[in-house]
């Protein structure tokens, strides 16, 4: 269980673009200790845990729950980090600039011959 909050903790850090010297200044201890908290090296304290969790802006039960913080419900925030959305859009700007390539072949082809017999 610490190992899944402290990983947490590390994706949502890395999903609002903070450093761990951020969230060491934030909670008022040193980058080690903070490093501690992210590898589940240091038992985090309720206290503290709330206070990541507002550094993070996140309710804290998103860094209790169990299961995978990347289950896509209603509720869940998305926690892509600004490459991942790059890397969609990107993504997404190829296969559009590939769908227009196939209605260009499309529109720019003949229709087939019609024969002169009639049914």
């Amino acid at each position: 269980m610490k190992n899944e909050i402290a990983e947490r903790i590390r994706i949502l850090r890395l999903s609002k673009n903070l450093s761990q010297q951020n969230m060491a200044d934030e909670l008022d201890i040193t980058v080690g200790a903070y490093s501690n908290i992210e590898r589940g090296k240091a038992e985090v304290t309720i206290t503290r845990l709330y206070k990541i969790a507002d550094v993070l802006n996140v309710p804290v039960t998103d860094l209790l729950l169990t299961g995978s913080i990347f289950e896509n419900s209603p509720e869940s925030y998305g926690y892509a980090t600004k490459t991942d959305i790059e890397n969609i859009k990107n993504m997404l700007r190829q296969e559009l600039a590939m769908i227009k390539q196939d209605i260009l072949l499309i529109k720019n082809q003949k229709p087939p011959a019609k024969s002169g017999k009639k049914k």
